[in-house]
């Protein structure tokens, strides 16, 4: 077969790994499958693994261009490491914890030579069962869109535009639109736009870099488009590590940055204090649901 990356890349590909061994395996098989003939180059950052996975990988799959980090990099971070060296028209920022189906690479590279104001693209992610991974497809997270969606009402009318905007469930699953942003797990980006907006901020540590890119990307007059008709399998939670407090400690820190980075200069203070509380609120009460949890599984 021939190498992924024999030719002058079209598509370079960038994965953190962490100690996700068998995953990542897989998603390197999917791509060695749904590439075909298209010229791809793979960037694997081993994000400071404690298994050895990563030295496994590169020798598993020696057409990957591995890089490693003995420092635990923020995904941000890693995902620049890579992303500044690599060679490719398009990048895509892929989870480990995918597999590439249905020729994605091809029908986006078609999709984006065919809308050049289109400066990254997203398809539907599903999960193992067949459910839709709802963060595939987002509006900005507004004071207004968050706070519907902290109630609660975006669940409860998932078909009606106003309180249904953070994650579109509103639009068909199955077709292509323009949105404000995707999901870092599948990011199909145009170098040329991309690469000077950073490409990730990494005041991220974990989690809100890719609401923060497509923001970027947004802002500065470009295109972004969901290409519902292509799917691929997303393990949902398959890169996130165990340690609930550490992941629900990022997870709301991203939150704060986010508004304080593109959101604080346009509301008056009480709002902001709002939305600050609100955050605090969140983290309080999932941290609390977290420890309750854990006392009745002792």
């Amino acid at each position: 077969m021939q190498s992924p990356q024999a030719k002058a890349p079209r598509v370079s590909i960038v994965i953190v790994h962490y100690n996700t061994l068998e995953l990542t395996r897989a998603c390197l098989r999917s791509i060695e499958r749904d590439a075909a003939d298209l010229a791809v180059e793979t960037w694997l950052v081993d994000n400071g693994s404690d298994d050895g996975s990563g030295f496994t990988l590169a020798k598993e799959f020696p057409w990957i261009r591995h890089e490693r980090s003995d420092a635990r990099l923020g995904f941000a971070a890693a995902n620049n490491l890579a992303a500044r060296k690599a060679g490719g028209e398009f990048l895509l920022f892929l989870n480990s914890d995918t597999e590439l189906r249905n020729r994605v690479l091809q029908q986006h590279c078609v999709f984006m030579d065919e809308h050049p104001q289109c400066a990254l693209s997203g398809c539907r992610l599903l999960r193992q069962d067949g459910s839709l991974d709802r963060a595939c497809r987002r509006s900005f997270p507004t004071p207004l869109v968050s706070l519907y969606k902290v109630l609660g009402l975006n669940a409860l009318f998932p078909k009606v535009k106003h309180f249904s905007r953070y994650d579109l469930s509103y639009l068909p699953e199955n077709e292509r639109y323009p949105i404000d942003c995707g999901v870092g797990a599948f990011l199909f980006c145009r170098r040329e736009v991309v690469l000077p907006l950073g490409p990730f901020d990494e005041d991220y540590f974990f989690y809100g870099e890719d609401i923060d890119l497509c923001y970027k990307v947004r802002e500065a007059g470009h295109d972004i488009w969901y290409l519902g008709d292509i799917d691929i399998l997303h393990h949902k939670r398959g890169t996130s590590l165990r340690n609930g407090s550490w992941v629900i400690h990022h997870f709301h820190r991203s939150m704060w940055i986010f508004y304080r980075k593109h959101y604080r200069h346009r509301y008056p203070f009480f709002v902001n204090w709002m939305v600050y509380a609100g955050i605090g609120l969140r983290w309080l009460s999932v941290r609390a649901a977290g420890a309750m949890l854990g006392r009745r599984g002792a």
